[in-house]
């Protein structure tokens, strides 16, 4: 359509003046558009960018295996509960089975009552770093606690009364406390004892979190909870000394599908991040909570967020395991690869294999009832970066 700019019948919009498209001095033309940089500083800092596709061009697909110890473990039952201690990894569900990341051995197994259904497990924290592993905590959908020893499958003691009759559906470790969760919204702390570890017998029940459920966890002193797509802030004491409610209107993000996983990296301790039903992951500050950047990571269902050693590590409806650089725009895939035939259920990146084995392990549950077990280093390729790097190095300065 041909426009006469210069006739008072021409609509407001159209009359603006012809500029030249004589290039400038510096080489660019007037209708060249801005540079990036600009266009972002320009975003208001509670506008999150939606950011392109991580990318693929460097990542290989051979899985992150350790050279010695067990690669799988199946647990012939049907779970969905997973938690990790070192050389122990405890599932549940109609019985308890404690398997040895090393050999692959059942170290122990815990058969429950036909009406009891196991919602949460977590290895309890002791006082001794040694001491690790030795305990587990068993949370029920008839709102029990038990405490049992793992060298000998005996229930220590029973806290039948800790959520009266509401399913108990997260545990949450908070240096040596424990935090509970129920399916009504309850929430409880469950403070240490005169030997500095977690008592079943002292409780600090406190204000009720947001009924609906879709994902929690533990930022700093912090519990950060989802129900579908908002996030809702609590500052959970024993003594009650600081606000509960952190902020008054929960975070959202409406560009991202429902949360349904997060997790924090220590080496930007400012940044949480969460992944969505649709394949995206939102960044949050911890300082300012507001949205700071959207990734576009799949199209596919996220299921599991993890930090390993830096990198991000993304569990995936398709079974698929991807492990991100995210020090780099766009983010960088260092690798991809089928974790399990079936979705990946839960990555647990497990800190304490670092000092008990000597190793920095993430450990995957499927939804084929399967644990895999993974290097959360990359160390082969890794070694065979470094090997190349070395070898261009030598060449160059030969």
């Amino acid at each position: 359509m041909t426009v006469d700019r210069t006739s008072d019948k021409t609509p407001v919009e159209f009359r603006a003046p012809i500029t030249s498209v004589m290039p400038r001095l510096d080489g660019t033309s007037q209708f060249d558009p801005p540079p990036t940089t600009a266009i972002r500083s320009a975003q208001p800092t509670t506008q999150a960018a939606v950011g392109d596709y991580p990318d693929p061009s460097l990542s290989n697909r051979r899985p992150p295996h350790f050279k010695q110890g067990a690669h799988e473990i199946f647990t012939k039952y049907d779970t969905r509960i997973l938690d990790v201690c070192g050389e122990f990894a405890v599932t549940s569900g109609h019985v308890t089975k404690v398997f040895s990341v090393l050999t692959g051995e059942t170290m122990m197994s815990l058969a429950h009552m036909e009406t009891t259904r196991v919602m949460s497990i977590m290895f309890k924290p002791a006082s001794n770093v040694e001491d690790e592993g030795l305990r587990l905590w068993i949370g029920n959908n008839m709102g029990e606690i038990a405490e049992v020893n793992v060298n000998t499958a005996e229930v220590l003691i029973t806290n039948n009364n800790a959520h009266t009759r509401r399913e108990i559906i997260r545990m949450y470790r908070h240096l040596n406390e424990i935090w509970t969760l129920d399916d009504a919204g309850g929430f409880t702390l469950w403070g240490p004892d005169e030997t500095g570890t977690p008592t079943l017998m002292k409780s600090t029940p406190t204000n009720r979190l947001h009924k609906s459920h879709t994902f929690s966890m533990v930022v700093g002193d912090e519990l950060w909870h989802a129900a579908g797509k908002d996030i809702r802030v609590y500052h959970p004491t024993l003594d009650n000394s600081a606000r509960f409610h952190v902020q008054n209107e929960p975070l959202s993000q409406a560009s991202a599908g429902d949360i349904t996983s997060g997790t924090t990296n220590s080496s930007q301790p400012d940044k949480v991040y969460f992944g969505h039903m649709d394949g995206k992951i939102t960044i949050y500050s911890r300082k300012e909570y507001a949205c700071i950047g959207v990734v576009n990571a799949s199209m596919y269902r996220i299921s599991s967020l993890v930090s390993v050693a830096g990198d991000i590590w993304a569990g995936f409806s398709t079974g698929m395991v991807y492990a991100y650089d995210t020090t780099q725009t766009p983010w960088i895939v260092k690798k991809d690869w089928q974790a399990h035939k079936d979705p990946v259920i839960k990555l647990h990146a497990d800190p304490s294999s670092c000092w008990t084995l000597d190793r920095k392990q993430v450990i995957s549950l499927g939804q084929d009832n399967a644990l895999r077990i993974w290097d959360g280093l990359l160390q082969d390729d890794w070694i065979g970066m470094g090997a190349f790097s070395l070898t261009l190095h030598m060449l160059i300065f030969e």
